[in-house]
């Protein structure tokens, strides 16, 4: 056996070092970010019918709200891939939960935006007053800091960027209805973000959708701009000048490092980390997934003959 392929390589040590540390960060923000939605959301909840003595449904007619509880359902199913990424050293996410916490990462924030550069001039008490301090800018920051932490192996796309939009312009719409159709003294919702009161509706409700889909755009760009430069700095690990011997040396660590920490019942093949070595050697990627496989599959035997005290 090469013993090259059982020492760490700068590549793996980055992979089993870097990559457990974000996993750790997105963990504690998540649920730092569960937390700190879920007070707020029964803080609001609290307020409508304490003091203003509405039904407790009415919260939920903020968007702030709305959000908040999308944003915590994202973390929730994000939290076993943060634990997973931990145990494997590695956090990486299937990407309909990815898009699941993209969308509701730039809802939040569309939210944060609003409220930093429209509500905290017009209406203070509004924006920080109460626990709005925590779902307007605490659990907006927290959730961004999850999702800037996560890594999915995909480029967010214009298409994810108009869906990452679409709770708040579906919201938007309906709040239109509401206030400017119906009106409030026809039974419509209260103009709680006093949109009216600053501007002509034709001017405002178009500027919020094009505020929405900008903000998810640069939360979109900001992830693309994070998965490249992950992506550059795995690249400048492996020397420009390793020859094909080398890169298989190296996929059969990482077959060593996958065997050694994954569930046998799980395993979980680093693809993108295996086609990126493939895509940079000039090889096809049957000639990186075979010594990962092979070495993958020693291991567990290994661990199974370790586990059941059989001799090897």
């Amino acid at each position: 056996m090469n013993t090259r392929a059982e020492q760490p390589s700068p590549a793996r040590e980055y992979l089993t070092v870097f990559l457990k540390h974000r996993s750790v960060i997105a963990l504690v923000s998540g649920i730092l970010s569960l937390v700190f939605a879920f007070y707020g959301i029964i803080a609001g909840v609290d307020l409508t019918v304490t003091v203003l003595g509405e039904n407790a449904f009415l919260s939920f007619n903020h968007f702030t709200m709305l959000s908040n509880l999308f944003a915590a359902l994202s973390v929730a199913f994000v939290f076993p891939y943060t634990v997973e990424g931990i145990r494997r050293k590695r956090f990486i996410l299937p990407k309909w939960v990815a898009i699941l916490h993209y969308v509701a990462t730039a809802s939040i924030a569309i939210v944060m935006v609003f409220v930093l550069g429209f509500m905290s001039w017009v209406h203070p008490r509004g924006a920080f007053g109460d626990s709005n301090w925590v779902t307007h800018v605490v659990c907006p920051l927290l959730i961004l800091l999850s999702f800037f932490q996560m890594e999915n192996g995909h480029l967010l796309t214009w298409k994810h960027c108009l869906l990452g939009c679409a709770p708040f312009c579906a919201y938007l719409i309906v709040y239109t209805v509401e206030v400017l159709v119906i009106g409030e003294a026809n039974g419509g919702w209260e103009d709680i973000y006093h949109i009216q009161e600053y501007a002509s509706p034709a001017f405002a409700i178009p500027a919020l959708l094009v505020l929405g889909l900008a903000v998810s755009a640069v939360i979109a760009l900001i992830s693309n701009a994070l998965t490249k430069r992950r992506r550059e700095r795995m690249y400048r690990i492996w020397r420009e000048d390793m020859d094909p011997m080398e890169v298989r040396i190296e996929a059969y660590g990482l077959g060593r490092m996958a065997g050694l920490h994954g569930d046998k019942n799980s395993i979980q093949i680093p693809y993108d980390i295996l086609e990126h070595l493939a895509e940079r050697y000039h090889l096809d990627i049957e000639d990186v997934l075979r010594p990962f496989v092979k070495r993958l599959l020693i291991e567990l035997r290994e661990r199974e003959r370790t586990e059941s005290g059989k001799p090897q």
